[in-house]
């Protein structure tokens, strides 16, 4: 039991670590989850004045899932203190479109008033087959208009 206790401990900080996600790079780099640097990606990457957010997936009923994309989306988008008023673009991939459409007013609940360019597509499946939407933003850091 003494010999498991290192690696208790250590598993215990590791993911605990990753709860809120791991800020790299200088802050260029976020990473939510640790099994993303195994498929060289990152939630959100920073370049200049824009932040690239990868695709955030939700699973079963579309409510649902809406809802966890959005909170995770607004967790990234608040490690670099912005809200989704700074979001230029959405893109939207989900596999029923009419789910989505019945459940806009838990999109709308986050963007409020504001109006990002946007594009939807009804899809057949995401790279995980029980995720049923997947949406991608791309946000600006310091607002220009």
């Amino acid at each position: 039991m003494k010999e498991l206790f290192p690696l208790f401990i250590f598993l215990l900080l590791g993911c605990s670590a990753f709860a809120q996600g791991v800020m790299e790079k200088n802050g260029k780099v976020f990473h939510l989850h640790p099994g993303e640097k195994e498929w060289n990606y990152a939630q959100a990457y920073c370049s200049g004045n824009m932040l690239y957010i990868s695709g955030t997936v939700g699973n079963g009923d579309m409510d649902k899932a809406m809802e966890r994309v959005y909170k995770t989306l607004e967790l990234t988008l608040k490690k670099y203190n912005l809200d989704f008023t700074h979001v230029v673009k959405e893109n939207l991939y989900a596999k029923d479109m009419e789910a989505v459409k019945k459940n806009q007013a838990i999109r709308k609940k986050y963007y409020g008033t504001h109006n990002p360019a946007a594009t939807w597509v009804e899809i057949s499946r995401l790279f995980d087959a029980e995720s049923v939407l997947e949406v991608e933003l791309i946000a600006e850091i310091k607002k220009t208009e």
